[in-house]
């Protein structure tokens, strides 16, 4: 009987069903049966056979796939210990078991001898436990772009460059045999930087070309396991094979599991940005109807109350007049203090006028009414979007409330310029600054919200210790492709 190195068929309509979803099996395996009538088509004579075996092991593949399916759940198939310890007793002990006795049965004439059922079954074996992870894994990496970022040009010629020189290695002729157990520890180094640089995928395509070199180089007495005759070769390069691909498998698992937490973090936080961009549109939206029932609606009615004490004031006696006049002079201040609230929280004229007017207008405000000194400019900034606008004028808006809130400073200065491709907007202040525990507390939501602000700006929000003596906010993020326009506001 021929030496069986490798089968093909079942190992690799098995990696494909669980590769996919149970709905699309049923295409998989009008796929597979397909082809092996096709082959029964094209050589008649010797294809029948074999053809008869692999339809008969394409049922037990259904089967110990749906199997593994229904065990496994909802959960990866070879990431967690139990689920590959199930996998390595149903798809690489009993499935290959099952699949030697049905070739026994349907080869009768070709299966001579136990020794010819245990080789057959132990070629089994190994193919399932070299195909099915290499297809599983690659099936993975496809679907999830995660999992392909070590997947590179360089890092593949670099991959063939070693596999090469494990080939011109293994084909040197070694007649006096010190130097066996140096080849087989040779590929080791290389099958964990497959692991490190492309993941499991890469790990398990590698075991499996790194098993298929040494089983085939042994037949012609080459490599570690060319020393015997061509049985023997074969049983010491199948057993070596089940050893490393076992302990391979194992520890692609650990790796497996931290590549789907750092995966699962990644979607995390991309879903929380996702919910916090929506709440900064709601906030926006709850500002502007509340700014605008304050111009609209209380402040038409304080104008209107004004209109009705000037008419009661002229009514009254001449000594009861500056009390009138009083009050009236106070719910114009009222006014004003409603109609400054109603702009910072819809700021108008940065929908007419663009950020820089906004700015000054802005700081112009707050030196008027408190005792912080600020002092604003913008240099060479193109006109941004509506939206981006309003966002750095926000990052701004909160970055000035901390200061007013937390720093005790005199003087603090806004700002915006380009700086190659990027605008570049700081908030330098002369007060406090962060004290030294203050990196260990979480941020309060001032902070984050800028922050998320400037994710939504393309950008990132720096925090560090200012040339005034305070606290520097810094925030940048690129410009479209347009050459910025002059504007300055100071």
């Amino acid at each position: 009987m021929s030496l069986h190195l490798f089968w093909l068929p079942g190992p690799l309509l098995l990696g494909w069903l669980l590769s996919l979803p149970l709905h699309q099996w049923r295409e998989a395996l009008v796929a597979a049966t397909a082809g092996s009538l096709l082959a029964l088509l094209l050589v008649p004579a010797a294809a029948y056979a074999q053809v008869l075996t692999s339809l008969g092991e394409f049922s037990m593949v259904a089967m110990f796939a749906w199997a593994l399916v229904r065990w496994q759940q909802q959960r990866p198939l070879l990431e967690g210990y139990r689920d590959l310890t199930l996998f390595l007793l149903m798809g690489c002990v009993l499935l290959p078991l099952c699949c030697a006795w049905w070739y026994a049965l349907a080869n009768g004439a070709r299966i001579s001898s136990v020794q010819d059922l245990r080789g057959l079954a132990l070629g089994h074996a190994v193919s399932y436990l070299l195909v099915v992870p290499a297809v599983y894994n690659l099936g993975r990496c496809f679907r999830s772009p995660q999992r392909r970022q070590g997947w590179h040009l360089n890092a593949a010629a670099l991959a063939s460059v070693l596999l090469a020189l494990l080939v011109l290695l293994w084909t040197v002729d070694w007649r006096d045999g010190v130097v066996t157990p140096l080849l087989s520890l040779a590929p080791v180094p290389i099958l964990v930087w497959a692991l490190i640089v492309f993941g499991v995928a890469g790990a398990s395509v590698g075991m499996l070309l790194v098993a298929a070199l040494g089983s085939v180089l042994g037949q012609y007495g080459l490599g570690p396991f060319g020393f015997w005759s061509p049985e023997r070769n074969l049983l010491t390069a199948q057993t070596w094979t089940i050893g490393t691909g076992l302990a391979l498998l194992f520890l692609g698992a650990l790796s497996d599991q931290k590549m789907s937490s750092r995966i699962k973090l990644h979607r995390a936080y991309q879903r929380l940005g996702e919910v916090t961009g929506r709440m900064l549109v709601v906030q926006e939206e709850e500002r502007t109807r509340i700014a605008r029932d304050l111009h609209d609606d209380i402040n038409q009615s304080l104008a209107a109350i004004s209109i009705r004490m000037s008419a009661l004031r002229h009514q009254l006696p001449d000594r009861e007049r500056p009390i009138v006049t009083e009050l009236q002079d106070q719910l114009l201040a009222v006014s004003n203090d409603i109609r400054s609230i109603s702009h910072e929280l819809h700021p108008s004229i940065l929908r007419f006028t663009g950020l820089a007017s906004a700015l000054d207008a802005f700081c112009n405000k707050r030196n008027a009414r408190g005792s912080l000194r600020l002092c604003c400019s913008i240099d060479c900034a193109p006109r941004l979007g509506e939206d981006s606008e309003l966002s750095v004028f926000r990052i701004v808006q909160e970055a000035l409330n901390n200061v007013d809130r937390h720093a005790r400073a005199s003087v603090a200065d806004v700002r915006i310029n380009v700086q190659g491709n990027d605008v570049v907007l700081r908030v330098d202040d002369d007060g406090v600054g962060m004290s030294s525990s203050g990196s260990t507390r979480a941020p309060g939501l001032g902070l984050i919200s800028m922050e998320e602000r400037a994710r939504l700006l393309g950008g990132s929000l720096q925090v560090s210790q200012s040339p005034l003596g305070g606290t520097r906010i810094e925030v940048r993020f690129p410009v479209p492709g347009t050459r910025p326009q002059a504007a300055a506001a100071q």
